[in-house]
């Protein structure tokens, strides 16, 4: 543990020493453009850290205003990954995984003040569920600047399906999402984080063109559509050096070089 929290700690420095002395091959060489990942926008931010109150979600978009960040959409930012395109400097994409309602009444109006983009990853037999979207939001949602992703149908820790199931998850979300908002489903992303390369060849076969995981300190390459890091935002992501950090393009490197081989 020692040794991840200094290996962190060296990568931190590196990064501050590239960006004082202006090493622009090193920053360029270690930045990932930061997709954040939302769940809950509710009152249960002291419980659990997949929550942040309404309060502190405006708070984190009048940030990104304020500062003239570059909010683009998954499907904006895949296409700079896909053509290996200049990524602008602070660019960002916002998601949400699991599809609660909350997400609906709560954060898009936000996002909408600003016409910031942002993709929900809905689990398909959750929705009408108790605090879940109906498909009537999703049908709404879908026809704004609100990209609509499969999360599966029933969330499960993907890596212990058999191939006939797993698939399943990933084709039947797909297709039921596109039966219900009338556009094509594109992405996914994978329930708790859990994928392997069988995984992602499944998502693949099912038709989508990338899909998101949770964890940068997974090592991986950054531009591989299907595995994208995100990351998780929580209250602590008010402070704000850890808003900056997070949201510079370096804590990704910094995440992995302090993780555990």
């Amino acid at each position: 543990m020692k040794n991840n929290a200094l290996r962190g700690i060296l990568a931190g420095c590196a990064v501050l020493a590239g960006i004082i002395i202006g090493g622009h091959f090193f920053l360029d060489a270690i930045y990932v453009p930061p997709i954040l990942t939302y769940h809950s926008i509710d009152g249960n931010e002291d419980k659990t850290k997949l929550s942040v109150t309404a309060a502190s979600f405006a708070l984190q978009m009048e940030y990104f205003a304020r500062h003239h960040y570059n909010v683009v959409s998954l499907d904006t930012l895949v296409d700079y990954i896909r053509t290996k395109k200049k990524i602008p400097p602070r660019t960002i994409t916002i998601t949400f995984d699991d599809g609660r309602r909350n997400n609906y009444l709560v954060a898009y109006p936000i996002l909408k003040r600003y016409n910031f983009p942002a993709t929900f990853f809905v689990v398909t037999a959750w929705v009408g569920g108790k605090e879940y979207m109906t498909w009537e939001d999703l049908k709404e949602l879908s026809g704004t600047n609100i990209t609509i992703g499969s999360h599966t149908v029933t969330h499960p820790w993907l890596p212990a399906l058999d191939d006939t199931m797993l698939y399943k998850e990933f084709a039947d979300s797909k297709a039921v999402l596109e039966k219900h908002i009338a556009k094509p489903v594109d992405f996914t992303s994978y329930p708790l984080g859990g994928y392997d390369r069988r995984v992602q060849e499944m998502a693949k076969k099912a038709g989508y063109k990338a899909a998101c995981g949770t964890n940068p300190g997974r090592k991986s390459r950054w531009d591989d559509l299907f595995a994208l890091k995100r990351i998780k935002i929580s209250r602590t992501s008010n402070k704000p050096l850890t808003r900056w950090f997070e949201t510079s393009g370096y804590y990704t490197f910094v995440k992995e070089l302090g993780s555990e081989k």
